[in-house]
């Protein structure tokens, strides 16, 4: 992988998304359709359609002859499952920070590990990725208990849920099986056991805040009874504006998407759009067995089915079993190229965390103002 093609690459992707939503604010007949949405939704949903047709020009016309290369399929398939081993060293250093048995300086407030899971290959206090980790994920890949895939808002770094699912089974989540088996051949599930100090510390300066926040939502609801009680008392006092009642433009809605683009796009982005797979290349989280059958259908060898009380359980069983196989072969590519850039010193492409925390700083910092303690993090 070229780094100044891959640079060049995400300047395009950045000019082109900026050209794509200056093109949609200028849209005349999109002004017309939008008048009526609600503002707050509007330039959201521009900026997210912006983001589906550049994937749609960047990607849709060779699609189908990226879904015929399958090795690419599945060398980024097992890329992903290096992005596991990393989870599990990652969430061991969790364990070990929070009891205060380990200082990584990267870190001040547990928060932090939800940006080094989004950007995992980046994480730099973490050990990098060794063959015997790789022998350890292909017993994995081998035995029963390999998941595909956590449920999707499950995340690997959601330390009290885990720890919870571990050690009581009361928790919204499952244990992941790739923990509990890496954990079986280690022993590092002794980790789950320790204390969490760090975590206590936090808690005790959030409930400071919890509580100041809601003395000040009490003060700020009656103030607004006051308000209330006024108007009724005197009618020419003068009243609140009444709430906006525009539509939100739901553009996750079922078929919303393919309706949007028939409506507003050119013939030329219709048919790239329909060669892409239409609406459900961009939601199909509930096609799994068409993707199942897909991918089978496309095997490069016959692949059993074994009988089942279900026949989309039978198909998903097979599925699995072939996925393995396929990522199992991969598994050494992957591990090569990810070493050459390791050994390298080639930077990992940094991602946006999924979920900001300034919120969270900004409670603690105050929980310590209000504790008589430094504005600071050294806690």
């Amino acid at each position: 992988m070229n780094p100044e093609k891959e640079a060049e690459r995400a300047r395009w992707r950045i000019e082109k998304h900026l050209e794509l939503k200056k093109e949609l604010q200028q849209n005349q007949q999109l002004k017309d359709f939008l008048a009526d949405a609600y503002p707050n939704t509007i330039d959201d949903f521009i900026d997210q359609y912006a983001k589906k047709k550049l994937d749609l020009l960047e990607w849709g016309p060779k699609y189908k002859e990226w879904l015929e290369k399958d090795d690419l399929v599945w060398l980024e398939d097992a890329t992903q499952r290096l992005g596991e081993i990393l989870q599990k060293k990652l969430f061991d250093a969790q364990c070990l920070w929070r009891a205060e048995k380990m200082e990584i300086k990267q870190l001040k407030l547990t928060c932090d590990f939800n940006y080094w899971e989004d950007n995992i290959f980046r994480c730099p206090f973490i050990e990098p990725i060794t063959q015997s980790d790789i022998d350890i994920y292909m017993q994995y890949l081998q035995s029963s208990n390999f998941e595909n895939q956590q449920g999707w808002l499950d995340r690997w770094q959601d330390y009290k849920s885990i720890k919870a699912a571990e050690q009581t089974g009361n928790a919204n989540r499952n244990f992941p099986d790739w923990y509990d088996f890496h954990n079986g051949r280690t022993g590092l599930g002794v980790y789950l056991l320790l204390p969490d100090v760090r975590g206590d510390k936090e808690e005790f300066y959030l409930n400071l805040w919890r509580i100041e926040t809601m003395k000040k939502g009490k003060q700020l609801q009656k103030q607004w009874e006051q308000e209330k009680k006024q108007q009724l008392e005197n009618p020419d006092m003068p009243i609140a504006p009444e709430a906006d009642r525009r539509p939100f433009l739901n553009y996750s809605k079922k078929g919303w998407l393919t309706w949007f683009v028939n409506t507003y796009e050119d013939k030329q982005t219709q048919e790239i759009f329909r060669r892409y797979g239409g609406e459900r290349a961009f939601d199909d989280y509930d096609e799994y067995i068409e993707d199942d059958l897909d991918m089978l259908g496309k095997a490069d060898k016959p692949v059993a089915v074994q009988g089942w009380f279900d026949w989309k359980e039978a198909i998903h069983k097979a599925a699995d079993n072939y996925r393995k196989e396929k990522i199992m072969e991969a598994l050494p590519s992957a591990f090569e190229q990810y070493r050459m850039k390791v050994d390298m010193g080639i930077p990992f492409e940094e991602k946006k965390p999924l979920l900001p925390d300034d919120w969270y700083n900004q409670a603690i910092l105050r929980g310590r103002e209000l504790n008589g303690d430094p504005f600071d993090f050294n806690f």
